[in-house]
């Protein structure tokens, strides 16, 4: 297995930023492979290897409520968290937050990527009779593949430019020269990034059959819907990044077109379901849902309500909402002169929108509307405390509405603004909003996509990446020219990661301010 003894190193990983032993490297894997010719022999420990990937990308996204911190809070669209460390962001745009090293840190994402394209690997390299059927084979290589490509475009998302690891990472000595000097890896640039994420993701598509909701891994296993809609998120940030790329504009349609037609899934009407249609698409896995993470005390993947900010639930509901009645005072909150309640105020054919009563508590009321999204719990059953509560929302990361927003989103910039509205009008339709009646002009429509998205996947952690891919920064006050051209809108690289690499350097807005 020559790829992994003698490898070319492109890129940063995990275990230059903690370098002590390859222990270190793997130290929450879910399995050793320091005897791979042990491990690697079963279907079982293949599956049990994917789900590690799935479970260290979870660690990712989840350790201190980062991906709020990334995706959500830096859009400043709806939610006043009235927290005072993401008030570095809200209040001055400042990345730089106390206490969260790890929002700076791409060490949990390089982890994750690392498993993944090792397992990728040691499944391609196993005898095919190991397996049930040479489709179980592919869907586990599939969903490795898939995880690497979703793992690398968070990262190009959050910092453009990233190291890209193009090779399984299992020994110290791959990262060290003869001379006993570390390898020097620089920061590749942000389209290098997504041409490898999308290299992942169209081998997880050709590897992947489609599935159907109610099947037992609907949308906390990848399929090939899922790995579309991924590549059609590719596919468009691509395009915004690269002066309206044509081809990956295209890309983009194929893909959520495909999704709209393949995937199974279908909207939720929030108008004829009501409440009953968020909560199961909140609690998950509902016939609306592409690809999520797996909250569930059922099996085991679930954590306790808390009021702290180290958990999304304590980030976004009022107290937490479990606990008492409505604090004032830190807890979330609505702030009328935030971007999404003003538009909401200010725009007429919202004014009988669903989604502002199904998604918030009270919504439009000062001092007691916050978002329902996480609110789902249940009782610890070993204790008597009546606040011993259980997590039970999942974190939705791709559903049907998001494909046909993208879909309208490529469409208006290419220009055919009349079938962008269509899609458009079919997600307003379901939450009794009226047919969009605006200009088809390229900044009308993006703005009424921009709006569109922000009121459908409020507390998703999409509103501050499509501010970027978009470049539609309305209502944020702390961004302007200057600071995009500097790409600000990025997060800075931690510190610790350049001081051990000198090849990594900052990104520019963020050079001295650290």
């Amino acid at each position: 297995m020559k790829r992994f003894k003698s490898l070319k190193i492109y890129g940063l990983v995990l275990a230059l930023l903690t370098i002590v032993s390859c222990n270190d490297l793997l130290d929450r894997e879910p399995v050793s492979i320091t005897h791979p010719n042990v491990f690697w022999v079963s279907q079982a420990n293949a599956e049990q290897a994917v789900a590690g990937a799935y479970g260290l990308f979870k660690e990712a996204i989840m350790t201190q409520s980062n991906f709020l911190y990334w995706g959500e809070w830096t859009g400043m669209t709806f939610m006043d968290s009235r927290n005072w460390i993401v008030n570095y962001i809200e209040g001055s745009g400042n990345y730089v937050l106390a206490y969260r090293d790890a929002s700076r840190n791409w060490k949990n994402f390089y982890r994750a990527a690392n498993w993944a394209l090792t397992t990728e690997l040691y499944v391609e390299d196993m005898s095919d009779d190991l397996f049930d059927s040479t489709e179980d084979k592919n869907r586990i290589m599939g969903e490795a593949a898939f995880v690497r490509a979703l793992t690398y475009f968070y990262m190009a998302r959050i910092w453009g430019d990233v190291p890209i690891i193009d090779e399984s990472i299992e020994s110290i000595d791959q990262l060290v020269t003869e001379d006993g000097y570390i390898v020097d890896i620089s920061r590749a640039p942000e389209l290098e990034v997504l041409d490898y994420a999308l290299e992942a993701v169209n081998k997880s598509i050709s590897l992947l059959e489609y599935s159907s909701p109610g099947a037992s891994d609907w949308a906390i296993r990848a399929n090939k819907a899922s790995a579309e809609a991924l590549k059609a998120h590719i596919a468009l940030w691509y395009a915004g990044r690269d002066n309206d790329n044509s081809t990956m504009i295209q890309e983009a349609i194929n893909a959520t077109t495909s999704v709209i037609n393949n995937s199974g899934a279908s909207l939720i009407d929030y108008a004829s379901e009501g409440q009953n249609g968020v909560d199961r698409m909140c609690i998950g896995q509902s016939e609306t849902s592409l690809f999520e993470i797996n909250v569930s005390s059922d099996v085991n993947e679930s954590f306790r309500v808390t009021k702290g900010d180290n958990s999304h639930t304590g980030l976004t509901l009022n107290y937490p909402f479990a606990y008492s009645s409505v604090n004032t005072n830190r807890s979330p909150g609505w702030n009328a002169d935030f971007y999404g309640n003003e538009m909401m105020a200010t725009d007429s054919d919202r004014e009988n929108d669903v989604r502002k009563e199904l998604f918030f508590y009270e919504y439009g009321t000062t001092n007691g509307s916050f978002l329902m999204k996480y609110s789902y719990s249940t009782q610890d059953p070993d204790s008597e405390n009546a606040y011993a509560q259980f997590s039970e929302a999942n974190i939705l990361i791709f559903r049907l509405a998001d494909m046909y927003l993208l879909r309208a989103e490529a469409n208006a910039r290419s220009g055919n603004g009349t079938t962008a509205v269509s899609d458009i009008n079919m997600v307003r339709s379901k939450a009794n909003v009226p047919n969009y009646t605006g200009a088809t002009d390229r900044t009308s429509l993006f703005k009424a996509i921009f709006d569109e998205r922000a009121i459908e996947f409020v507390g998703e952690a999409q509103s501050g990446y499509d501010r970027i891919r978009m470049d539609y920064f309305e209502g944020v006050s702390w961004a302007n020219q200057v600071r995009n051209d500097k790409k600000g809108y990025f997060w800075p690289v931690h510190p610790s990661i350049i001081s051990i690499n000198p090849s990594i350097l900052q990104t520019e807005y963020w050079r001295g301010k650290l």
